[in-house]
């Protein structure tokens, strides 16, 4: 009785049927069922509840990833930003408005050109053409899963790698298999092996103060790693948001510099040594990859912001930046310092960490019977936010491991926050035993 048919005339709704609709209750969205099916990455509501933790009032955090704000050079990118707009050209054009309006997707020119005079620096030789300015290191990893990766493909990744990539290639349904570490960073001799099985899509990689462990691959190490991706032909993915943050003497050079044929993708940031606000990040990629990331950035959100651009151009062009980063080195380095006399100060025995030579980060193991999400939970009712080392394992280790930051907080706040710490590790292995007596089930810690 829903449809009326006509010989000659069609098929039609009833009347009756529409009446009877027009009475029904309204029915509400089902959001769950009405969403496109996405592999859920196993520690989102892990992540969610250590980011809602550490924004509550009191908590000293070491769980973000973030340069302390009182290091923001805010004065000389107000200055930057009143020049920027004022600009003209030559013909007294307006040059700001020029570019407010429109951008290449790759980017102001200005910009890359001083990017690539920068990284000349570094060892790294890369032409305006081949760097794609984007919106901060995650829209770099962004483009990089989009373009390279296809449902069930291998990707290698340390076995304790960065979130924001774990979460990226995790949702484009990669298969990520971790090569194990050591003192000296990727184990080398693991890949080498993996690579003859598997020939994976492309090798991601930290390869200097690594997020989470602030391990630095060791230069032989790093010339290998360059020669067995030339030899299977796989591209290797450089992530380099810490190697100018470098607290005992001159970092490692980059694996892009290191590269003769074309097979290393490198990203950048600004987040880590100017302010995350200003959303910079940048890819230095072989002319036809970048050419692809281009079209596919255009396709995403047209351009990177020109007021951010610009304004960063500005205060670069202006500012010593050599001496810029030499301030922010002398800053961290006083915290990292701070952070590893609190350890040996308040720590627990059992308690074992590796102080990095440079980056934003310890990674601790904690001692038996402590496992990471128990002491969350302790820590959450000291005040104190740390990211358990789980999140960042892909082979599903990690739970006697937390990572810390010692970016964020001041030398006194760090001091506070691990005593508090040691405290809580010291009543999780007090109640051992009440512990293991209940699930493991994540819980709710505000």
């Amino acid at each position: 009785g829903w449809v009326e048919a006509h010989v000659g005339r069609g098929t039609v709704v009833s009347r009756l049927w529409l009446e009877a609709a027009s009475n029904r209750p309204a029915q509400p969205v089902n959001w769950t069922q009405q969403f496109v099916a996405q592999p859920q990455w196993p520690q989102a509501a892990l992540v969610q509840e250590v980011a809602e933790l550490a924004a509550q009032p009191g908590v000293i955090s070491f769980a973000g990833g973030v340069p302390t704000p009182e290091l923001y050079p805010l004065e000389a990118l107000r200055q930057a930003a009143r020049e920027f707009l004022a600009t003209d050209d030559s013909a007294g054009q307006a040059v700001a408005a020029e570019w407010l309006a429109n951008c290449p997707a790759e980017g102001l020119l200005p910009l890359r050109q001083w990017l690539s005079d920068w990284m000349s620096t570094l060892g790294v030789h890369s032409s305006p053409d081949h760097i794609v300015v984007t919106t901060g290191a995650t829209q770099s990893l962004d483009l990089i899963a989009r373009t390279f990766i296809e449902p069930d493909d291998v990707v290698v990744v340390e076995a304790r790698t960065a979130l924001g990539a774990y979460q990226r290639f995790y949702g484009a349904r990669a298969r990520l298999i971790g090569i194990p570490m050591d003192d000296g960073g990727m184990r080398i001799d693991a890949l080498a092996d993996l690579l003859r099985r598997h020939r994976p899509k492309f090798i991601y990689t930290l390869p200097t103060f690594q997020n989470p462990t602030g391990l630095t691959l060791e230069s032989a190490r790093r010339a290998e790693l360059v020669r067995l991706a030339e030899e299977y032909g796989i591209p290797i993915i450089e992530d380099d948001p810490y190697s100018v943050l470098s607290y005992d003497g001159p970092p490692p050079s980059p694996l892009k510099a290191l590269d003769e044929r074309g097979h290393v993708i490198y990203l950048g940031t600004f987040s880590k040594v100017l302010c995350p606000g200003l959303r910079l990040g940048w890819i230095s990629a072989p002319r036809p990859v970048a050419e692809r990331l281009a079209r596919l950035k255009r396709s995403t959100d047209l351009f990177t912001g020109t007021l951010s651009q610009g304004i960063a151009l500005h205060y670069l062009r202006q500012v010593d930046w050599s001496g810029y980063l030499e301030t922010l080195r002398t800053a961290y380095r006083l915290r990292r310092d701070a952070m590893v006399g609190a350890l040996r100060r308040h720590g627990r025995p059992g308690l074992r960490w590796y102080a990095p030579k440079g980056g934003f980060y310890l990674w601790v193991n904690l001692p038996e019977g402590c496992p990471a999400r128990r002491l969350l939970a302790e820590a959450a009712r000291t005040g104190v936010a740390f990211v358990p080392g789980e999140v960042f394992c892909v082979e599903g280790n990690g739970q006697y491991a937390m990572r810390l930051n010692f970016s964020f907080a001041d030398p006194a706040a760090i001091d506070e926050g691990i005593r508090r710490l040691a405290q809580a590790i010291s009543h999780v292995l007090a109640r051992q035993q009440e512990w293991a007596d209940q699930p493991a089930a994540t819980r709710p810690l505000v």
